[in-house]
Formats: C-alpha cells, structure tokens, sequence
C-alpha cells in the first residue's frame, strides 16, 4: 500500500489506530516505546520550565544571584529580598474566577440531578480550582478521571511527570505518567492508551508490566491559548516573571544605596589632614582644626526618578497581570458603585473570560467520560450540561437584592436561581428543604385553625 494512502487512512481513523501508526513510524513497534518518548527534547524542554516556574513559587528568585561586595574594608552582604507577587497574583485570578463553586445548567432534570451528585461526592470544585491554578502557573493541567468503589472521581496529574503525546498533525493520542523515586530510585511508567492503561516499572533492575487497568479515555489536557504552540499553554507566571526580577533588582539596589551612601556618610576634612582614626559610628563628636573645615559627606538620591521608575513598573506589571491597579494601592474605592467596580476589574473579567474558553473545553470532555462510566453502570441520562460560572465579583447588596427581586416579580426568575446568585446562601440544596419544611409546617399551622376539630 503505498505510503500517502496509509497516511490517510489512519488520519481518518480512530486514535488507537493513530497511536499504532505513531509507534510504528517513531519507534519501530517496540512494545517499550515509553521509555524512549520520555527522553525527547520537546517533552524535557517543557519539563524544565515546570520545574523552574515552581523553584520560583517557592522563592528562589533572580535577585538571590547577586554577589556580594567590599565596604570600608568589610564584605558587604548585598540585599537580596524576595517579593513573591506572583503568588498573590495567581491566588487573585483563581479565586476570582473559581473561588465559588460552578453551577451545573441542563434542560433534563435527571441529567443535572446525577452530574451534581458526582460533583458533590468527587468535591470537584476543589479540582476545577487545582486545574486553574496549575494552568496558571505552569501553562496546562492534566485530569485523570477514574471510579473508585463505584465513586467517580478526578486526580490533577503532577505537571513534572506528565508526558502528553501528540502526532505529526496535533492529534492527542497517548499519554505517560513517568517519575523516579527519590529514596529507591525505582522508576515507574503509568502509559494511557484510548481504553487502558499500563503499569509499568523497573523494580529489580529490568522493566516490567506489573498491571494493566480498564479506561474511559486519556487523560484530559487542560490548557490556555498559546501563540508558539496551539497543543500547549502558556503560564501567566511567565509572562510577569522578567517585570518581577527587575523590580526586585531595583528595590535590591536601591536599599544598599540607602544603606551605603545615606546612612552612612563618608567623612571628609579641608585644608588640614587628620592623622588620627575617626569611629565608623560617631556620633557627637567634637573636632578642633586649625585650618580647612570638617563635615560628613553623602549622596543624595533622586527619589523622584526612582518613583516614577517603579510607578511604571507596578503599572506595567498589573497591566500584564490583569490586574486590577486599585489593589495593593491608597485609592480611596468607598462607596462606589456596581458600575465603577465592573470598570476596575475589567481587565480581571478580561482574563477570566480568557479562562472560561478552555475550561469549557475540558469540561465537556469530563462530562463526556461521565457519561461513558454512567453507561457502564447501567445509568443512562440524556441532554447537554453547561457550566455558569459565579465570578467573584465585589457587589453591592443593595442593588443585587433589588435587581433580583425585581426579576422574581416579572416571572423571569426562579427562586433556585436567585438562591444561587446570592451570597446569603452557600448550599441551595439544604436551603429548598429548609424551605419546603418551612411551607408544610405553615399550611399544617392554618389546617390547624380553619378545622380545630382534627
């Protein structure tokens, strides 16, 4: 069959026939082609800047790399303060977006009913938070969805393990969970094909399969647009590291120029030479000269440039950031109204809408696997879940009440909905029975005093 044919034939086949024609062509049908799919440049390239983002999350930062120097004679520790804004940038856009749990919208009750429970029991809103955060900070995330004693649950892969595989022409057809342990130096190979997965290692020194499982799909790949590459993200983290570096070596500078040159005078002395040593730290002496004239001598800095040279930084850093410039400043926000605020956290809603695009992506791949696991439990549900996202946007209670209300009374609104959208209650759930119960004991109570005989 003559090669074009065969190429085309598997573009239009299944990804388990994609994932063969792969093997084959890179690794000649080695059944241990995992091993060598790990080493590739590409997949240690990307493994490295995990690793570097994360060094950096946990402090070890650019300006640590400054040497130190010589004053009076003396080593001069220079500074070397860490500003981690990062981290409270990420936390913010986070929070903001996925701080409150997604709601699940469906047009059939049976479907929403049985996807709610699974988001109840799995705490998936505890991994839709994980997901954001790692594509944040390292550009993707990777979800394995699995059932555990009939439970379906989600486990956010490790990013310095994950090994996504893709095809000559972008097709995701494979996936490989790879790590060495640190105390036993056994390695293990955790490799997803379309409707399994093998477990390997090298335990003893030689590999071995020690199990093979049943699965619903790969993993799901999480990850936000990126303009190098469309099957790989971007973190937001590398995108405000260099401004972060430069403000940390300014504000290092800056505080050994303060210490060195202001608060530390250099004394100097006019028309007659001082034989004797003067003590680094004197204070209120008296000096008599016969000639010239004596003074402490220092520079001066010019605050002014400075300022405005770190004002344009923090600028530029929560403009690249989305975030809002209010934030961490003396502006006065009291008082303000739900407009203004929206005007504020525009470039934050910006961002989040960014978020929204490919979160939606990998939710629908979830939801597709849970009805794959569903249909293997004999349950079956019908209809389309959509995810409504409740941003965490500062309101005005006020305003939010009277809007809602508003809404309630032309009939446009439900009274599960307006519970939702109120920060007064944090589970709809338990406040519908609270309710019901509420209603049956008032109609019990008016049964009571029109038939007093019953």
């Amino acid at each position: 069959m003559p090669l074009f044919i065969k190429i085309t034939l598997i573009m239009k086949g299944d990804t388990m026939d994609r994932l063969s024609y792969y093997i084959e062509k890179q690794y000649g049908n080695n059944p241990r082609w995992f091993e060598e799919e790990v080493n590739q440049g590409n997949h240690a390239q990307r493994i490295s800047e995990v690793i570097n983002n994360r060094d950096y999350l946990s402090g070890r930062h650019k300006v640590l790399l400054r040497q130190d120097s010589q004053y009076k004679g003396k080593q001069l520790i220079v500074n070397k303060t860490i500003i981690n804004y990062a981290k409270t940038v990420i936390k913010f856009h986070n929070t903001y977006l996925l701080g409150k749990p997604v709601q699940l919208s469906c047009n059939d009750e049976n479907t929403l009913k049985t996807f709610s429970d699974i988001y109840r029991l799995g705490q998936y809103s505890t991994v839709d938070y994980e997901i954001l955060d790692r594509v944040n900070k390292f550009g993707d995330a990777y979800e394995a969805v699995y059932v555990d004693n009939g439970v379906i649950k989600s486990k956010v892969l490790d990013n310095a393990c994950s090994y996504p595989v893709y095809d000559d022409i972008g097709e995701y057809i494979s996936f490989i969970e790879y790590w060495t342990d640190a105390y036993t130096n056994i390695s293990f190979w955790n490799v997803y094909y379309p409707t399994y997965v093998e477990h390997w290692d090298n335990e003893g020194g030689e590999l071995r399969l020690v199990s093979t499982d049943k699965s619903v799909g790969l993993p799901i790949h999480y990850h936000n647009f990126s303009d190098e590459d469309y099957n790989f993200g971007v973190a937001l983290l590398d995108d405000i590291r260099p401004i972060m570096d430069a403000l940390e070596d300014t504000m290092a500078k800056m505080s050994d120029s303060i210490y060195v040159n202001v608060l530390n005078p250099m004394p100097v002395a006019i028309g007659q030479r001082i034989e004797s040593s003067i003590p680094s730290d004197a204070v209120g002496f008296v000096m008599n000269l016969d000639v010239g004239d004596f003074k402490y001598a220092n520079c001066s800095l010019d605050y002014n440039s400075i300022k405005l040279y770190l004002d344009n930084m923090k600028q530029f850093l929560n403009d690249v950031a989305c975030m809002p410039s209010v934030l961490g400043s003396s502006t006065n926000i009291a008082n303000i109204s739900e407009v203004s605020m929206q005007i504020l956290l525009m470039m934050a809603n910006v961002y989040a809408d960014e978020n929204k695009k490919w979160l939606n992506i990998g939710f629908q791949e979830r939801f597709d696997m849970f009805k794959k696991i569903l249909d293997m439990q004999g349950i079956k549900v019908d209809g389309d879940v959509e995810v409504i996202y409740n941003v965490s946007m500062p309101v005005a209670s006020t305003e939010m009440i009277a809007n809602l209300k508003a809404l309630q009374e032309m009939g446009a609104i439900s009274r599960e909905t307006i519970m939702e959208k109120t920060e007064y209650v944090s589970d709809v759930d338990v406040e519908k029975k609270r309710l019901d119960g509420e209603n049956v004991s008032r109609e019990t109570n008016v049964d009571d005093v029109v038939n007093p005989s019953k």
